[in-house]
């Protein structure tokens, strides 16, 4: 199958960009197959690549390679392969990674996960869910986990006519094991966490923020999820911890980790982190983390998002002492850097409240970023000083 772009459609694929999308197809010539592997040509007919194809999808191509080869079990296997010894350059110790990121890596729709011998795969387009084999084998194969699951159970699956699912492919028979980062140990329970099982893009931030903990340290950690900066805190020895979540199964995984950690200084408290921020006017704290869930999934939610964002970094910013540390988080991909900082500014004029950027940061480094993809870009967050 010959997918033949219209004219001039071809200049985001010749800079690096990997999608194209249903509106810039002229024609296609062959088997016009509903989802298969297909070939991308110009509108002067010059090639392109080779990549996945989805009729229903509004992203209708996705590029896999620029040459003409074989997508294959020995395509994927060499990919993947490739973009583990990448990670294992940067810290060729690690058990605890994200192996692939989709089409950072040059394997669009695809997360590989690894738990030392736990693997969590996600897959999000419907031409990678036809190697969906494929990847089991080789993971399999390169890794020998004693345990696989697919979590397959996001939204986006759907808009590539895909059903959502979640299965263990292969166990030993125990769901859940011990993994230390950064000295710390976390119970890894991968068919209960959100997303791929454990958040791994936060694995530096949650570390780096130990430079601002001292012994009289007051820390709150909203939206703490499964505790990681409340316990980076804890080890850190700060004097009291103080982690809010609405969800009540992260909350006891959350203490459960601060139990098998020897922690008692962290206090966990399952609420609504908006309903807690307007209760909160007392106590003050000498460190936040804010670290929300994506609060807008499309641009047509941004106005809505933007005031949520002001909301709890204003409120925040309230609670915090006199020459204190807010560090603050956007998940949300339509919620640019630009956008973020002009969040921050907005906040700290409704707060009243002096601010000062000492920090930033963005995903770990087994989280890529493709520069040509704004798409593959969604974390980013910014450290105050606040005066």
């Amino acid at each position: 199958m010959k997918i033949f772009l219209k004219k001039n459609q071809e200049r985001r694929i010749l800079i690096g960009h990997l999608w194209v999308f249903s509106n810039e197809i002229e024609y296609i010539d062959g088997k016009d197959e509903k989802i298969g592997v297909a070939d991308l040509y110009s509108f002067g007919k010059t090639f392109l690549g080779r990549g996945f194809y989805n009729r229903n999808s509004l992203i209708a191509f996705r590029l896999l390679t620029y040459q003409k080869q074989d997508i294959d079990y020995n395509f994927f296997k060499k990919r993947i392969i490739e973009s583990n010894n990448r990670r294992l350059k940067i810290f060729p110790k690690n058990l605890v990674y994200r192996v692939v990121n989709a089409e950072s890596d040059f394997l669009p729709g695809l997360i590989i996960d690894r738990f030392d011998d736990f693997i969590s795969f996600q897959i999000s387009s419907a031409g990678m869910e036809l190697f969906k084999n494929d990847i089991v084998k080789i993971i399999d194969e390169i890794f020998s986990p004693v345990y696989i699951i697919e979590k397959n159970n996001i939204q986006s699956r759907e808009l590539e006519g895909l059903t959502l699912n979640q299965t263990v492919i292969k166990s030993s028979g125990n769901n859940e094991k011990i993994n230390t980062i950064d000295g710390i140990k976390y119970i890894i329970n991968l068919e209960e966490g959100q997303k791929t099982g454990f958040y791994l893009d936060q694995n530096p931030n949650r570390r780096k923020i130990r430079d601002y903990i001292r012994d009289d340290s007051e820390v709150l950690d909203l939206f703490c999820n499964e505790g990681g900066f409340a316990l980076n805190a804890a080890y850190s020895n700060a004097k009291k911890i103080t982690a809010v979540d609405i969800s009540e199964k992260a909350v006891k995984r959350a203490m459960k980790n601060s139990i098998i950690n020897n922690f008692s200084n962290i206090e966990f408290i399952q609420e609504d982190v908006f309903n807690f921020l307007k209760e909160e006017k007392e106590r003050k704290y000498d460190l936040i983390i804010l670290d929300p869930p994506s609060f807008t999934k499309s641009r047509k939610n941004i106005n809505t998002a933007i005031e949520g964002y002001i909301e709890i970094n204003s409120k925040a910013l309230k609670l915090l002492k006199k020459n204190s540390i807010l560090i603050t988080y956007s998940c949300s991909h339509h919620i640019g850097e630009d956008k973020f900082l002009n969040i921050i500014v907005k906040s700290s004029l409704k707060s009243g409240r002096e601010i000062k950027i000492i920090d930033s940061s963005r995903c770990s480094y087994d989280h890529p970023i493709l520069p040509q993809m704004p798409e593959t870009s969604y974390l980013k967050g910014f450290t105050l000083f606040v005066v």
